[in-house]
C-alpha cells in the first residue's frame, strides 16, 4: 500500500518515483527539527535531498513524508529503515525493474560515448520505430543490438587508439633533427594512409600536422587555392617537388650514397634505405630477383661498422636474407649488445 502511495503521490507532483522516498511510521508528535535530524543521519549516503511534504495516515495513526532526491540512486544504498523518534521509520523506495535497470545502464554507457538512445536506434536502422516500443524490448532482444551498438560507438575510440602521429617532414636539405628525409617519410605516410579507416578530411589534417617548413608552405598554398584538395593530390604535389621520379640514375646514386649515421641503429638505417630500394625496383633499375643481394651489399657498404656479415653470422657466399629475416637478425644483435652494455654498466657501478 505504501509503494502505491509513493507512486500516486509522485504522479500527482509530476515527478519520477525513482527519485523519491517515502518515510513511514513518523509519530504525530514528531516536530520538524526531529524529522530533519533523523533524515540527516539515516539518508546521508544518498547525497542531497529535500522534504517535499507530509501526510497523516489514519490506518497507522502515523505520518508519512515524501523525500525528493536530486538524482536516481542505487537501490543497494537505500536503507530499509532509519532510526527515529518512537522507533524505526520505514523507508519505501521504488526499485527499478530489470528492463528499467538495463535501459539505465545502456543510457549511462551511451552518455559516456556521446550518444543518445534515439541516436542509437537510428544508427541501428530503427529510426521509424517508436521509442516507447524500443524501451519496452526485453534485455534478451537488446543483446544483439547492443553488440552492434558497441561497434558503432567504439569505432572512433578504436581509430584514435590506432592513430600514431606521422613523422615530421619539412623538405629541408639536410633535414633538421627530428625530421625525416622524403623517401622514408613518403613510404611510411603512404602505408599509414592505407591503414587509417577515417575520412579523407581527417587524413589530410593528419598529413598537414606532420609538415614543417617549405613542405608545409607548399600544401598551405595549394589548400588556399583548392580547399577541397585531397590527400592523394597533396602527396602527388610533394612527390613532384621533393621526390625523384623520372631519373632512375639519380635515384640510384642517392641509394648508393645513403650511409648509416653515427648514432643510428643498423635496423633504423635498413628501414631508411628500404624506400629507395623499392623505388629502384619499381623503375626497373634493380631486378626483383637480386633485390635481397642489392640490399645487403649497400648495408655492408654503408654501415658504420663494415663487418656486418660477420657480426650477423652471414658466411661469405651465402644467399642474402630477405628484409624480414635481416631485420630479425639485426634486432637480435642490437638487443644482445644493449644487454651486454647494461650488464657492463652494472658491473662497473658495483666495483667502483
Amino acid at each position: 500500500m505504501t509503494l502505491r502511495l509513493l507512486e500516486d503521490w509522485c504522479r500527482g507532483m509530476d515527478m519520477n518515483p525513482r527519485k523519491a522516498l517515502l518515510i513511514a511510521g513518523i509519530p504525530q508528535t514528531c516536530g520538524v527539527v526531529e524529522i530533519e535530524e533523523a533524515l540527516r543521519a539515516g539518508l546521508a549516503p544518498l547525497g542531497e535531498y529535500r522534504v517535499l511534504g507530509r501526510m497523516f495516515r489514519r490506518d497507522e495513526n502515523k505520518n508519512v513524508a515524501l523525500i525528493g532526491l536530486t538524482e536516481e540512486t542505487d537501490h543497494a544504498l537505500v536503507p530499509k529503515q532509519i532510526p527515529g523518534k518512537g522507533g524505526a521509520w520505514r523507508v519505501i523506495f521504488k526499485p527499478p525493474s530489470p528492463d528499467d535497470e538495463f535501459l539505465n545502464r545502456l543510457n549511462e554507457f551511451l552518455k559516456g560515448e556521446g550518444m543518445t538512445l534515439g541516436e542509437l536506434t537510428r544508427a541501428l536502422g530503427h529510426e521509424n520505430q517508436p521509442l516507447s516500443l524500443v524501451q519496452g524490448m526485453i534485455p534478451g532482444r537488446w543483446a544483439p543490438m547492443l553488440s552492434q551498438a558497441l561497434d558503432v560507438a567504439l569505432q572512433p575510440t578504436l581509430q584514435y587508439l590506432r592513430y600514431k602521429q606521422l613523422s615530421l617532414f619539412s623538405g629541408r636539405d639536410p633535414p633538421e633533427p627530428g625530421e625525416e628525409e622524403f623517401e622514408s617519410w613518403m613510404f611510411h605516410t603512404t602505408q599509414m594512409m592505407k591503414m587509417w579507416q577515417v575520412s579523407d578530411v581527417e587524413k589530410r589534417r593528419r598529413l598537414i600536422e606532420s609538415l614543417r617548413g617549405p613542405a608545409f608552405d607548399i600544401i598551405r598554398v595549394l589548400k588556399i587555392n583548392n580547399p577541397l584538395i585531397t590527400v592523394a593530390e597533396c602527396l602527388q604535389a610533394l612527390e613532384t617537388i621533393f621526390g625523384v621520379i623520372d631519373n632512375p640514375r639519380v635515384l640510384q646514386v642517392k641509394y648508393l650514397t645513403t650511409y648509416q649515421k653515427e648514432d643510428e641503429k643498423l635496423s633504423a638505417y635498413v628501414l631508411r634505405l628500404e624506400p629507395l630500394l623499392q623505388k629502384l625496383v619499381q623503375k626497373g633499375a634493380i631486378e626483383k630477383e637480386v633485390v635481397n643481394q642489392a640490399r645487403l651489399d649497400q648495408i655492408v657498404a654503408g654501415a658504420v661498422q663494415r663487418t656486418v656479415r660477420r657480426q650477423l653470422g652471414l658466411p661469405e657466399g651465402s644467399p642474402a636474407p630477405g628484409l624480414l629475416q635481416l631485420l630479425t637478425l639485426i634486432k637480435d644483435k642490437e638487443a644482445e649488445e644493449e644487454e651486454e652494455a647494461l650488464l657492463q654498466a652494472g658491473l662497473e657501478g658495483h666495483f667502483t
